[in-house]
């Protein structure tokens, strides 16, 4: 009957609200979300929308009301005590807790206007490309107040149509802003012809930058015999004033002529009130004979701080030594420690940047993304013919031995101490020692397995070698399934003790 359809669709519908109420919760509680998880004050972006979203938040306190901003940060708080989930809902800025692609975006549209801070906790943007005739780059406008630190970026292609100034991470940096442990990595920054100015890092720059570097290339759009005051430099264009510190490029700059034009491997032109202090430019990479092409007269630049160098030499230091012993810098605002920004690999490789991002309190190359860190190279594959060829060309001496091992730990931190301790005998002949290990099968070098080569002691007829595994470089050790065996002879040295 009707009535009782009527009933039993009242009764279908209650019992959907209560449902949805059990889902969200009171007002939508449940479905908050909190967007600074660590109660730092800058707000997470974990999505290039959210990056993109930013624009619309200039001054980083989250309360952007555009559409795009409320999309990219849904169901966010919006309380004047606990915006986005910032402590007391002072919000500062934004940090990304990811690697960003911007692959998705055909013609990125730099940031305007950008003046809080910019936390790139060390990851990496890739797949940015953008083309303007206005200032370009990643942020096109960093106004004074505005910051970026540790933050890199992969293989731009940021192209200015017209005459501006352009640089991959920003266009323009007022006075008053700062960039900070930050890097691009390959890619290239396009100048247009005429009254353009593009650097690698940043197209002008009136505040400060340091512990930072670029590989970019810089290139005009087209060739041009009459390029009317182009600035172009490996990592800034074009100074007004602010600073360049403890920074290098290693880009190629392949613009080198034109009217009142300047180009550098560092900096096309200084002006005003500038300072470059421990700065360099590989003048190999970049192509370019100078660091700092032209500066005003006055301008507080030594050429000694602002040097052009070989490759080799910007590689050979791999430490806070030579041209980098004052690198170290204090960028925390803690007089009592420096903050130990750069990682320095070997002579094969340029100093890098690191971070902490794991927080276990130990700041390594790896752990910033987008960078080619030096790692030691392994040892090679172990050739026992090749290796030892001593115990195959010749028949064996068999030599008394004894051993004597102990194992302190146990599993992965168990450390092995072996002695084997020979008796020479009639083996009069100098002795080159060579240790490795048979696992029945082959014999496996020390090096091969991360142990260094221990010192042999001798005393007349009587010699001595100890060797000690080491857990953090090795999973190895002495046990029933390896002999340690000395390579002059024959000896073996092992534990049944598994």
């Amino acid at each position: 009957p009707p009535g009782r359809r009527y009933a039993l669709l009242v009764t279908l519908a209650l019992a959907a609200a209560l449902l949805l109420l059990l889902a969200v919760g009171p007002a939508g509680a449940q479905t908050v979300v909190d967007y600074d998880d660590d109660d730092d004050g800058l707000i997470d972006i974990r999505t290039p929308a959210q990056l993109d979203a930013t624009r619309h938040d200039l001054n980083g306190n989250g309360d952007g009301s555009h559409g795009d901003y409320v999309s990219a940060f849904p169901n966010r708080q919006t309380g004047s005590t606990d915006r986005m989930g910032c402590p007391m809902g002072a919000c500062t800025g934004y940090e990304l807790r990811a690697d960003l692609d911007l692959s998705g975006y055909a013609n990125w549209v730099g940031i305007n206007g950008y003046a809080t801070t910019l936390e790139g906790n060390g990851y990496a943007i890739s797949g940015l490309t953008s083309s303007s005739n206005q200032n370009g780059g990643l942020i096109r406008n960093l106004q004074s107040g505005g910051a970026i630190y540790r933050l890199g970026l992969l293989a731009p292609s940021v192209t200015q149509t017209s005459n501006n100034r352009t640089g991959s991470l920003v266009g323009y940096a007022a006075s008053g802003t700062t960039i900070e442990s930050s890097f691009v990595q390959g890619g290239e920054v396009i100048a247009g012809a005429g009254f353009a100015k593009a650097g690698g890092l940043v197209g002008e720059l009136g505040g400060t930058l340091r512990a930072s570097y670029a590989t970019a290339t810089v290139r005009l759009s087209a060739p041009c015999n009459n390029c009317n005051t182009t600035y172009t430099g490996s990592l800034v264009a074009h100074m007004v004033g602010g600073s360049i510190i403890a920074s290098y490029a290693a880009g190629p700059n392949r613009v080198n002529t034109g009217i009142n034009s300047d180009y550098g491997g560092l900096v096309g032109r200084v002006e005003g009130a500038a300072t470059i202090t421990n700065t360099y430019c590989d003048s190999q990479a970049t192509g370019q004979s100078v660091c700092v092409r032209a500066r005003d007269s006055g301008v507080n630049v030594a050429d000694t701080t602002a040097e052009a160098l070989l490759t080799r030499q910007l590689k050979r230091p791999t430490g806070y030594e030579g041209i980098y012993e004052d690198w170290n810098l204090d960028l925390d605002g803690d007089p009592d420690t420096n903050d130990d920004p750069w990682a320095f690999g070997s002579p094969r490789s340029y100093p890098l940047l690191k971070v902490d991002k794991d927080g276990d309190g130990t700041a390594t190359c790896e752990e910033f993304s987008g960078q080619s860190c030096y790692r030691e190279p392994g040892p090679p594959p172990y050739n026992w013919r090749a290796d030892h060829p001593e115990i195959y060309a010749n028949a064996r001496t068999e030599i008394t031995a004894s051993c004597k091992v102990v194992t302190t730990g146990t599993g992965d931190e168990a450390v092995t101490t072996s002695t084997l301790t020979f008796d020479l005998a009639e083996y009069t002949r100098p002795i080159t020692l060579a240790l490795s290990l048979w696992d029945r099968t082959h014999f496996r070098s020390l090096q091969s397995l991360g142990l260094a080569m221990p010192a042999l002691q001798r005393d007349g007829q009587m010699a001595t070698v100890e060797v000690v595994t080491d857990p953090a470089r090795t999973r190895f050790r002495l046990d029933g399934q390896y002999g340690l065996n000395l390579v002059l002879g024959y000896a073996d040295c092992h534990t049944d003790d598994p």
